[in-house]
């Protein structure tokens, strides 16, 4: 989007936002979102905003998470420079309902699990990227198999680890069997907490737009199986 517009893009990260000492969190959050309103018109991206905005209603901060919803939900209302907002969540059902509701962000989509024509785009992205190779179309078919379920985030991880150990051992060998091993042992959240992700599709499904224009939990993965993990050589 940014590219394409030729906007700025800036991220905002609650984690860094938030500070140890009172009223802190709630000062880097207007700093923030005013250096925004400065550099406008830009792409503001918040990644992950349920970590700094899922506390509403909670004595454990002392009322802070209540506070920064309410400033942040003031300033989308008042801000009148073109800063768009875009919000990323993993789990977002997590977040206040006041943060979700319509005339707050224009549109909620869903990312559900990648298809399998999904996952070799980025099977072949990443491969490129981190391991400089293009991989057989038989060992693309295995791979494709392998990781149903998988996010694309397991996907990223999986071929980094795989550059990582060519990087740290010269005696590695980057083959198809260590290729599919690397794979092999990844088990994905898909299989460690289904009942989770189920529960997102449902929240989904009721609330969100999906982003591929497929019905949401049309994606099945395969159920956990009993797993030997292999060693890489």
């Amino acid at each position: 989007m940014a590219a394409k517009w030729k906007f700025p893009l800036y991220r905002l990260d609650f984690a860094t936002v938030q500070g140890s000492y009172v009223g802190q969190s709630e000062q880097q959050l207007k700093d923030a979102l005013t250096t925004a309103e400065n550099v406008a018109p830009c792409i503001l991206w918040i990644d992950e905003i349920e970590k700094g905005l899922s506390g509403v209603g909670s004595n454990n901060d002392g009322g802070v998470s209540t506070r920064m919803v309410g400033q942040f939900l003031f300033w989308m209302q008042e801000c009148k420079k073109q800063v768009f907002v875009v919000a990323t969540a993993n789990d977002v059902s997590m977040l206040p309902s006041e943060l979700l509701r319509r005339g707050r962000f224009d549109e909620i989509f869903f990312v559900d699990l990648p298809t399998a024509e999904e996952r070799k785009e980025i099977i072949t992205l990443y491969t490129k990227k981190y391991i400089k190779a293009e991989l057989s179309p038989e060992l693309l078919d295995k791979i494709i198999e392998i990781s149903d379920g998988f996010t694309g985030a397991d996907i990223e991880s999986c071929i980094r680890d795989i550059a990582y150990r060519v990087l740290a051992n010269e005696n590695f060998a980057l083959n198809d069997e260590n290729i599919i091993t690397a794979f092999s042992n990844v088990i994905p959240l898909s299989q460690t907490a289904p009942e989770r992700i189920e529960s997102i599709r449902n929240w989904g499904k009721e609330r969100a737009v999906p982003a591929s224009g497929r019905p949401i939990g049309s994606t099945t993965f395969k159920k956990a199986e009993p797993k030997v993990r292999k060693v890489l050589v």
